[in-house]
């Protein structure tokens, strides 16, 4: 059963579930959600947001900041700004595209975009962008891939690359395909290896379970430092 009701100005979705305890929530859209058992009455749920309506505040409060300063740090492909590739930061340079530069490439420090100066809207920029990191990881998979292997003992009947927004990567246990996040790319090498090694163990053991963990354990014995970095800094 799932209601919303209204405290002062801000709105609580109430959802009845089988559960013990009464649990709120406000979401990353700084939307607010109140988990709450099936014999809790509309009345309590009520008073216990009244009680939590200075915290819900502060809370969206704190998002909402959170939310403006992700959005300023939004890329728009324009001069200057920067951009990384395997953890090390580049200039982004515009320049117009002719016969000899039609795609991005690195001189020094800076990677160059060329762009014709009558047609460069935000989605183009961006797209050559996606395809310039989208081919440097695929030469550096070639050149981890085998040790990965080796490591694991599994081979992949294929690996592919592609831009994905939650997960760095995949495996089709059954087909034994891997794929693999292209935005690694901007991230250290390990943090590439560590992911083509655990979806490699997939091919041992498809789920998390202890067993798959032991296994990366042994593989990859500090695994779990790179999966917290992986969580803690964004390129």
């Amino acid at each position: 059963m799932t209601y919303t009701i209204k405290i002062e100005d801000i709105e609580i979705s109430v959802e009845k579930k089988k559960i013990k305890h009464m649990y709120l929530k406000v979401l990353k859209d700084g939307k607010v959600k109140i988990s709450a058992p099936h014999t809790i009455k509309k009345e309590q749920i009520i008073e216990f947001s009244q009680e939590k309506l200075e915290w819900i505040r502060l809370k969206q409060k704190e998002i909402l900041k959170n939310n403006e300063s992700q959005e300023h740090k939004k890329l728009k492909y324009n001069n200057g700004e920067t951009l990384y590739l395997w953890a090390e930061p580049y200039t982004l340079k515009l320049i117009e595209k002719n016969k000899n530069y039609k795609k991005p490439f690195i001189n020094e420090n800076t990677i160059y975009l060329p762009i014709n100066p009558n047609n460069t809207s935000f989605e183009k920029r961006e797209k050559a962008i996606i395809e310039f990191y989208r081919n440097e990881i695929k030469r550096k998979i070639e050149t981890v891939l085998e040790d990965c292997i080796n490591i694991v003992g599994k081979r992949p009947n294929e690996w592919r690359v592609k831009n994905m927004k939650t997960r760095w990567g995949t495996c089709n246990v059954r087909d034994k395909r891997i794929w693999i996040n292209l935005q690694l790319a901007k991230w250290p090498d390990e943090c590439l290896k560590y992911v083509i090694i655990h979806e490699l163990t997939h091919l041992h053991i498809a789920n998390h379970n202890k067993e798959f963990k032991n296994l990366m354990d042994k593989f990859y014995p500090n695994w779990k430092e790179i999966k917290q970095l992986l969580k803690k800094k964004y390129y």
